[in-house]
């Protein structure tokens, strides 16, 4: 409308005026789009990256404790004297490579306390029960520990 109004009063259109007439989009402008939706789109990436990787160890987090809590249940279940004090053997939950607990080791220590929960040297009827669970996640070890405590009655 502009365009055609200069033309009926016989005004020079100028370079400005021809540029501002003109539709489309400049490459300024898609450089700019571009770059926002670039930000966008690695900002959900990461986002998912990090919460695979939350996820992740939940998973392992929560089949350890799983699996600590079957161990203390196994532990308690045994009659006080057949419980050893000691440091027992890390060793692997299960040997068969397909087993899905395979890349899990346990630990069991039993330690004898006294009534206030401290190590002790002699047996007064109390025995510490620790189950250590302990799995590989990226390139450190990671476990999770629970506890109980066996009496002689």
């Amino acid at each position: 409308m502009i365009h055609s109004k200069l033309k009926a009063e016989g005004r020079p259109q100028t370079a400005c005026l021809k540029a501002k007439l003109k539709r489309g989009f400049t490459l300024i402008e898609v450089v700019v789009a571009t770059g926002i939706l670039l930000v966008g789109v690695l900002g959900v990436g990461a986002f998912f990256a990090t919460s695979s990787t939350i996820t992740r160890h939940a998973s392992y987090t929560s089949i350890a404790s799983n699996l600590a809590q079957g161990f203390i249940d196994e532990e308690i279940s045994k009659s006080y004297d057949e419980l050893d004090p000691g440091t027992g053997p890390k060793a692997r939950v299960s040997d068969v490579a397909s087993n899905p607990f395979y890349n899990y080791w346990k630990q069991v220590n039993i330690t004898l306390i006294d009534s206030d929960l401290a190590n002790s040297g002699s047996d007064i009827g109390l025995k510490k029960i620790d189950i250590f669970v302990f799995w590989q996640e990226g390139s450190s070890e990671k476990n999770i520990q629970l506890s109980t405590v066996k009496t002689n009655r």
